[in-house]
């Protein structure tokens, strides 16, 4: 048997070993105690025929003592969790939901008095659906106002309690889905839309950041960017140029917009050519560069290996894209890659283009798991982490300055595709797509093994045992 223990891993001292989760996927209580419905809700609710929602997703609202004992007890020094915007502010704006408040308040003081770092999330997928109704969300500059609005009151509120805050998550992500920015699929002005709501998130990350420095100097802000690294299906020149491309518009011009306040270059190229410029007022470029980055928060998963359709000679981003499975790696469930050495080159890329510390966000393994003999032995997800930390101990090594590592997930959480049969967590919890139980926790073998980690601060046992 292979001893994943890792062995002479070399970290800093104040390294922020972490996990997980969001608050759709995690909290449950989706209407309770004064909480608004969100996009996420509507998002889970139009799936709820075929696997579970957000209604009581892991139910971490109701396990919250708990679930802190056990952080404590895996020995994390920080978590990673969002603020669900509509439980503060459940139109988006307006009155305060004090039973909001309480309830992170609550989270927030469990942590620090278990010595584990809050690292909060402003916005995880679940913009307030009340701003749908009013604004079309993002769409709508009113939307940037509501959502400083909402950062003002968390800072004020939170702020001397928390050092580490995240603007929006994977924004990347949302502005290419229709749903997860609550517009309708069919819209004839959606691709506009789109552009509209990437740069008015832009902004509104700006201002956060803006606001932030102002309310808490002393705390640090960023985004939190997907970046999967894609590799060309060939050597041939379309293949090549392609994956840069694409690399270069999906991550690293969100990146360059976050971390120096400028719209890329080529971003802004592609609006012109697809006649997709969004409203663009005065002030924008002073915004945007009063609000850059503190560090990077990058969620990195795995490869994807991509190529042309034709090899005609020609092509541009608009080209029909073919995602390929790569011969020389292992794919899940779910024909995600299984590519450790791919984590240290997107580490070091990323610390080459843009010189800011680097936090890894989110990284896992998804399995379909179930209970046998009281016990969930993830031995792949064991091997996931030692391979992944490794990388990780080498770029360091090699000069990337990476503060934290948060693990996806703490616990196992509601997959927005795959309901509970797609499991990342550290700690299993007992339900299934529609029998909800009693959400029991059960530590799987990986609690253990990153427990080990932890505390030796990735330095592992000689001899010791999975």
């Amino acid at each position: 048997m292979k001893n994943w223990w890792v062995n002479n891993m070399s970290f800093p001292e104040d390294f922020l070993w972490g996990a997980a989760t969001s608050a759709f996927q995690y909290e449950g209580a989706n209407l309770e105690d004064g909480k608004g419905w969100t996009v996420a809700d509507e998002r889970c609710q139009a799936k709820s025929q075929i696997q579970a929602d957000s209604s009581v997703a892991s139910d971490g609202y109701h396990h919250l003592e708990e679930d802190v004992k056990l952080m404590k007890e895996l020995g994390l020094k920080s978590y990673r969790f969002s603020i669900s915007w509509a439980r503060i502010f459940p139109d988006g704006e307006g009155e305060i939901n004090n039973a909001g408040v309480i309830y992170y308040q609550r989270l927030i003081d469990l942590l620090n008095e278990n010595h584990i770092e809050p690292i909060v999330t402003l916005l995880h997928f679940d913009i307030p659906w009340a701003l749908i109704e009013k604004y079309e969300g993002f769409v709508s500059r009113k939307c940037i106002d509501a959502f400083e609005k909402y950062c003002r009151t968390c800072f004020e509120l939170f702020g001397d309690k928390v050092k580490y805050w995240l603007t929006i998550n994977e924004q990347n992500v949302m502005v290419m889905m229709a749903d997860m920015l609550g517009l309708k699929k069919d819209d004839p002005k959606l691709n506009l839309k789109f552009v509209q709501c990437n740069y008015h998130m832009y902004l509104a990350s700006a201002k956060a950041v803006i606001a932030c420095h102002e309310m808490c100097p002393d705390a640090l802000i960023g985004p939190c960017v997907s970046y999967p690294t894609l590799y060309a299906e060939t050597c041939h020149p379309d293949d090549v140029a392609l994956a840069y491309d694409m690399q270069d518009i999906m991550a690293f011009a969100p990146m360059e917009t976050y971390v120096n306040g400028t719209i890329d270059p080529i971003v802004m190229n592609k609006w012109i050519k697809d006649k997709t410029v969004p409203e663009i007022l005065e002030n924008d470029e002073t915004i945007l560069k009063a609000g850059v980055a503190d560090y990077l928060g990058v969620n990195w998963y795995c490869t994807q290996t991509i190529g042309t359709t034709s090899k005609n000679g020609s092509f541009n981003i608009g080209v029909e894209i073919d995602i390929k499975k790569n011969p020389f790696l292992e794919y899940g469930h779910w024909d995600w890659s299984y590519d450790p050495k791919a984590l240290k080159m997107a580490l070091k890329e990323c610390y080459a283009r843009f010189r800011k510390p680097i936090m890894i966000c989110e990284n896992g393994w998804s399995e379909i798991e179930e209970i046998r003999d009281g016990k969930i032995h993830d031995s792949k997800r064991i091997e996931y982490l030692h391979d992944h930390i490794e990388q990780m101990e080498k770029a360091i090594d090699e000069g990337v300055n990476l503060i934290g590592y948060q693990h996806w997930s703490f616990i196992d959480i509601l997959s927005s595709s795959q309901g509970f049969d797609k499991r990342y967590g550290l700690i299993f919890v007992d339900r299934d797509n529609f029998n909800i139980k009693e959400c029991q926790r059960i530590k799987k073998d990986s609690f253990y093994y990153y427990q080990t980690i932890i505390k030796n601060n990735g330095l592992g046992e000689e001899n010791g045992k999975q």
